[in-house]
């Protein structure tokens, strides 16, 4: 079992350092600019990830999740916009989604 144990640790340290070992000298500009793409790519996957469902859901008329969805992401955009700062628009957009679900629900 310890053995086990120390397997997985030894793995798990390995991938976390292999980079540093690997890309000492120099990074590619493939690594690079996989640096600069993957954020914005990312919070893209997730805004559509996390909108799927009320999108559906918006042309039933016995849910009403899809229309608080939407007012929730018109109200964190907004609050994005007027503040720039994206920790208090998800905080805010989130209160606001859990406010709205749970009081016209």
């Amino acid at each position: 079992m310890i053995l086990i144990i120390c397997v997985i640790a030894l793995v798990t340290a390995l991938t976390r350092f292999l980079p540093f070992f690997v890309f000492y000298k120099k990074v590619p500009n493939f690594i690079s600019n996989l640096g600069k793409i993957l954020p914005s790519s990312l919070i893209a996957m997730i805004f559509i990830y996390s909108c799927k469902d009320f999108i559906v859901s918006i042309g039933s008329d016995s849910n009403m999740f899809g229309i608080m969805g939407f007012i929730s992401v018109i109200f964190t955009l907004i609050i994005h916009l007027i503040f720039k700062n994206f920790i208090l628009s998800i905080v805010c957009g989130t209160i606001f989604h859990i406010v709205l679900v749970n009081n016209l629900s």
